[in-house]
């Protein structure tokens, strides 16, 4: 009898052991909507599919990018994007290949499950692995950032800023930030807007470019979330006409 009650205590305490790691795991991971740009401060564990098509004067532009999400600790996730960038320009030939390889460090610095408030912060890394003289990346650069969530009634906002030191191939530098709110209408669908904004630091064009990006989630399955967006400059200042972004995001 004694041995029962001995075996029934270590399971309940493995048990409850067991429910405070998946709290905290939950904890870490408040629901939010995905933006279309704007980081999130979520510590995730998924696949992301992405695609990217821009246009602007020089012709277009279409990147192609997987990447991996995954929690090496419960407030620590690191992010490996690999992409493929096929560039159309309008007086020269296509060209097409491996972009600029990321990596992605992010560390939850903050949690409040009562109040719904997540804030992260990060940097990210990119790799020079690309040609730069197909116009396929080739850029080494370093960006630390800061992200943060909220929910406010009906309503979820995500804002973030970020610094860019771009070392390859040249100098420059580059403030952003963004502000991405949504309404979830239902369990399955959210429309979303952003707002993004790029202020060059070491150019000789100063003028801060402004975006706005109205977008929506649905939820084709479980544990996966489709994002669509379009990235519109509302400003003279603008690198493009326009870009459309779409996200297939796979939880496991």
């Amino acid at each position: 009898m004694k041995l029962i009650w001995a075996g029934l205590t270590v399971l309940s305490l493995m048990g409850a052991s067991g429910v405070a790691v998946a709290q905290d795991y939950e904890e870490a991971n408040l629901e939010f909507f995905y933006p279309i740009i704007t980081r999130r401060p979520v510590i995730e564990r998924e696949l992301e599919f992405n695609l990217e098509q821009s246009k602007n004067r020089e012709g277009r532009k279409t990147e192609l990018s997987t990447a991996v999400e995954w929690p090496v600790l419960p407030r620590w996730q690191i992010e490996l994007e690999v992409p493929f960038v096929i560039n159309f320009p309008t007086d020269d030939a296509t060209t097409g290949g491996p972009g600029d390889l990321e990596i992605e460090n992010k560390f939850l610095v903050y949690r409040s499950v009562e109040d719904r408030i997540l804030v992260s912060a990060g940097f990210t890394t990119t790799l020079p692995s690309g040609s730069e003289r197909e116009g396929l990346g080739g850029e080494l650069v370093l960006e630390p950032f800061a992200t943060a969530a909220i929910a406010l009634g009906p309503f979820d906002l995500v804002g973030e800023v970020s610094y860019k030191w771009t070392f390859k191939p040249e100098h420059a530098q580059e403030f952003d930030s963004g502000l991405a709110a949504a309404w979830p209408v239902s369990r399955w669908f959210t429309p979303f807007v952003e707002f993004r904004t790029t202020t060059p630091i070491v150019a000789e064009d100063h003028r801060t470019q402004v975006t706005l990006v109205p977008g929506l989630n649905v939820k084709p399955f479980p544990r996966s979330t489709l994002a669509v967006g379009v990235q519109l400059p509302v400003t003279n200042a603008r690198e493009f006409d326009y870009q459309v972004r779409v996200l297939f995001i796979k939880e496991f």
